[in-house]
């Protein structure tokens, strides 16, 4: 087989494959000597069906199939062994192969185009001037902590009168539009937490009811999505679709969460027996955790604002028709040039950023190695069992359940984009040496939302 690069732009080029007959007539005669083995014909025995049978009756698709099959893995030898960097994949010029002849073949032809990856060229010092943003742990922040844990942490108790908290248990009985119980229609015993209805009418409907009382109400507006709304009126989810009016809410049971004292009680549960002896102490260790916590968050949001910066002042193309091509032959459902125009911009900015973070790793080495993955999955192993209170597994067992973990696609998918992660973020705490940014915790969500 032959193949021969042409170029067609700076981003884009062309492969012309040229095969003779010497390269696929070994795989065909193969291919089909099997098919002879097993074919079966009226008037000859399993075996012994003529092989001019065999090749009028399957012979074109096994032809077919062998090219392919040298094709695919001749481009990706040659690609490998040439350092050439495609983005999505070979496109086939279908005008290419129109003069094969596959019903008297002798040398095919065939062009693949491609779109080749930019060149990729970066500073990464401090004149970049990002700041790591350090949430301000306050007192308010503290406070709102604890409160969760004396919830987290309280009783259920039952409650006369409902309050804008509580959880309400009672039945949604479908109505007609004239407001009367629908008869055959859907009924369902239920439950609602106020706290997190959105709507703020629904939730003022049902705050400040007893037992008994009924509520009508928009179904669509206590709930949260079409599963949600489902599982709430107890119908598959083609149904929901059919739902509209209101629903009749019977309120059978009104919970409320009592909060734990701030007391030993708390601290013991929360952080072990007398570890914390005050709330003083209490206060201050809520407030360690919160810090290190967000520490985590700040890594991330770090590194993605490190990343966002960087792009913006890097500048380079892709092979934007080939990719628009590209995005139209493989897409899974079928899209027009309008669809392609409308998202492109968006897809373009994300692939920019993923070949600029895959160009930061392969400069500074911050690749994932073998050893560094066996480590990470003997830890995860390890710590799964910590959890349960058990003893960890050592020597071989532990290797066997560590390399389970990396014959798994996804899971090896994840190690090593959490051990990049890492990397990457002490790299550029390295080469940048930020300045620490103490935001509000509202800011901080923002910056965690806006970051890239």
């Amino acid at each position: 087989m032959h193949i021969e690069r042409v170029e067609t732009g700076s981003l884009t080029a062309t492969l012309n494959v040229k095969l003779t007959p010497e390269d696929y007539t070994p795989g065909v005669e193969k291919a089909l000597k099997e098919q002879r083995k097993n074919a079966s014909l009226p008037g000859f025995r399993p075996g012994q069906v003529p092989m001019h049978l065999i090749k009028k009756r399957v012979g074109r698709a096994v032809l077919v199939s062998e090219v392919e099959r040298l094709i695919d893995a001749n481009l990706r030898s040659y690609l490998q062994e040439n350092a050439i960097r495609v983005l999505g994949q070979p496109l086939p010029k279908v005008e290419s192969a129109n003069g094969n002849n596959w019903d008297e073949p002798g040398e095919l032809t065939f062009a693949y185009e491609l779109g080749l990856a930019p060149s990729i060229e970066f500073d990464l010092n401090e004149k970049l001037g990002v700041e790591y943003p350090v949430v301000d742990v306050n007192d308010e922040l503290v406070q709102r902590e604890i409160t969760d844990m004396q919830r987290r942490f309280g009783t259920v108790e039952d409650a006369e009168v409902s309050a804008d908290k509580d959880m309400l248990l009672g039945d949604m009985i479908e109505l007609n539009t004239d407001g009367s119980i629908k008869e055959g229609g859907i009924m369902n015993r239920t439950s609602m937490s106020l706290e997190f209805i959105e709507d703020e009418a629904s939730k003022a409907l049902l705050a400040g009811k007893k037992i008994g009382d009924e509520v009508v109400l928009d179904p669509h507006k206590v709930s949260k999505g079409h599963d949600d709304l489902a599982r709430m009126l107890g119908v598959d989810h083609d149904r929901i679709h059919r739902i509209e009016g209101n629903f009749l809410f019977r309120i059978a049971e009104i919970k409320r969460m009592a909060p734990v004292a701030v007391d030993q009680d708390l601290f013991d549960r929360v952080y072990g027996k007398d570890a914390v002896s005050d709330e003083a102490g209490f206060r201050e260790k809520v407030r360690e955790g919160l810090g290190n916590m967000f520490r985590r968050d700040s890594d991330r949001i770090f590194k993605r604002l490190v990343m966002k910066k960087l792009q913006e002042g890097t500048n380079f193309e892709l092979p934007d028709s080939f990719l628009k091509r590209w995005i139209k032959e493989t897409s899974q459902n079928p899209v027009t040039p309008e669809q392609i125009e409308e998202s492109y911009s968006e897809y373009a900015t994300g692939l920019k950023r993923q070949l600029l973070e895959e160009r930061v790793i392969e400069k500074y080495g911050l690749e994932a190695k073998g050893e560094e993955l066996d480590a990470f999955s003997k830890r995860y192993v390890s710590d799964q069992f910590a959890q349960y209170g058990m003893p960890a597994p050592e020597g071989e067992q532990l290797q066997q359940m560590a390399a389970r973990i990396l014959g798994d696609r996804e899971q090896i998918g994840r190690i090593r984009n959490t051990i990049v992660e890492q990397k990457l973020n002490t790299h550029f705490k390295a080469l940048l040496s930020p300045k620490e940014n103490k935001v509000s915790f509202d800011t901080f969500v923002t910056l965690a939302r806006t970051a890239g």
